[in-house]
């Protein structure tokens, strides 16, 4: 009996024991997956950063609506531009993570983001059905889609529809417009023909363009750098010989100056950027400008005169760059900024839906409430007259290269064309910038 009694009390603690065993197994598991739920960590704020200030209205207006489209809390910050990537290192690698899920960066920043491990890979299959394959190149990085395109900065022609209806195929083709020109009624206003912000690379950088080869189609590759000296001596040649038709002072000339004149009706083509275009249709919004004749008389081969009626909506057009002859090509050069999907962050796939709001569900304000236009090409209506245009231009135009090593090259090509504009031989000064750019990559 004894024995009996022994076996049972034997046999409880032991089922007793493989319960509460069991149990907290239970329990665990239970934690755990409660805890790796997505929607506990969706209620994490997402923390985007930028560096422009005027993007500051958009952003915090994006960010408002993120945060009750998701649900979750998404803030953003206005940080400075000095050591950016550094920063971001930094801070999401210490011990307690503070720096950003998401982040804007050019084109220019995303071979230093990924190599320093603070670039996710994206899917990039939508981003080549809703963006233009330029932009889809703008955002790769050795083969992988890196980030996810948000607004574009490039260069194209305006010109004022009032004293001209046909877009120039070459600057030659102003030039000659230049030397038939005689003022009249309609163009009584005009002093300048032709005119550009000659202090500003970017603007210029259509005088060596399609004789430049910067990294390849993504931008990335070293051994895809390289620059055909005697088309761009000839290009270069016949920029600095414009100083003399045009005589435009690179020590004072402002981009602000230039849409201005235009605005007023004092030039009639210009070569312009994406924050000139916008300067410019607020004054179109607003009715700043001057006022055109409703009518014109015309007298045609036969020496018959006819009335014709003037009435342009808006007063101008926009037109990609035009080459400079006939036989010297034109190419202009574009920047793509984009958003970041941090790997540290503690929920990407939430940083990358908030990427999304920004760049494509709020993208048709971009433009109106901040003046950039949207890489983004799936948009319910045009953003500007000139949105065609400048996607054209976009398209054609270079990419900023995302090799670390030319990321100063900008300061010395403006130094080069500067002093070339000035009365430099063209030939010297192209030979010394090639050999600091092969000396960079070595």
């Amino acid at each position: 009996m004894r024995e009996n009694c022994m076996k049972i009390s034997w046999k409880k603690p032991l089922i007793v024991l493989l319960a509460l065993m069991f149990l907290a197994q239970c329990i665990h598991s239970a934690l755990n997956n409660r805890t790796a739920e997505p929607e506990l960590v969706e209620e994490q704020p997402i923390l985007v950063w930028y560096t422009d200030p005027e993007l500051q209205e958009y952003m915090e207006t994006a960010a408002a609506e993120a945060a009750e489209a998701y649900g979750i809390e998404v803030n953003t910050e206005l940080v400075s531009e000095v050591d950016y990537i550094e920063t971001i290192g930094e801070q999401s690698m210490a011990e307690e993570m503070t720096g950003p899920d998401l982040y804007v960066a050019s084109s220019s920043q995303l071979e230093k983001a990924y190599l320093a491990g603070l670039a996710s890979r994206l899917d990039g299959d939508d981003i080549a059905e809703d963006y233009s394959e330029k932009a889809a190149h703008a955002v790769t990085y050795d083969g992988e889609i890196i980030a996810v395109p948000f607004y574009i900065e490039t260069c194209f022609l305006l010109y004022n529809q009032y004293y001209t209806e046909e877009i120039p195929a070459t600057i030659d083709d102003i030039l000659t417009y230049a030397e038939a020109f005689e003022s009249d009624d309609v163009t009584s206003l005009v002093e300048n023909i032709f005119a550009w912000n000659v202090a500003d690379v970017i603007d210029d950088y259509m005088f060596l363009g399609a004789y430049t080869q910067l990294g390849g189609e993504d931008g990335d590759d070293k051994g895809q750098v390289s620059l055909d000296l005697e088309k761009i001596e000839e290009c270069l040649s016949y920029y600095q010989s414009l100083n003399e038709y045009f005589a435009i002072d690179a020590d004072t000339v402002t981009s602000d100056d230039v849409i201005q004149d235009f605005i007023d009706g004092r030039t009639v083509f210009v070569i312009a950027n994406v924050a000139m275009l916008a300067q410019l249709d607020q004054a179109v919004a607003a009715g700043e400008l001057p006022e055109y004749p409703m009518e014109r008389t015309v007298t045609d081969e036969d020496g018959e005169e006819t009335t014709e009626e003037l009435s342009y909506e808006p007063f101008y057009a926009a037109a990609a760059l035009p080459d400079l002859t006939a036989e010297l090509a034109s190419q202009g050069l574009s920047v793509t900024n984009s958003l970041v999907v941090n790997p540290y962050s503690a929920n990407t796939e939430m940083a990358e839906a908030v990427a999304r709001y920004f760049t494509e569900t709020k993208a048709d304000k971009l433009y109106s409430m901040v003046g950039k236009l949207p890489a983004y090409r799936k948009l319910a209506e045009d953003p500007t007259s000139a949105w065609e245009a400048v996607c054209e231009a976009y398209d054609e135009a270079a990419e900023t290269p995302k090799i670390i090593e030319l990321s100063d090259m900008w300061l010395n090509l403006e130094a080069t064309l500067a002093d070339i504009w000035r009365g430099e031989d063209a030939g010297e000064e192209i030979a010394e910038f090639a050999e600091l750019l092969e000396s960079r990559l070595d």
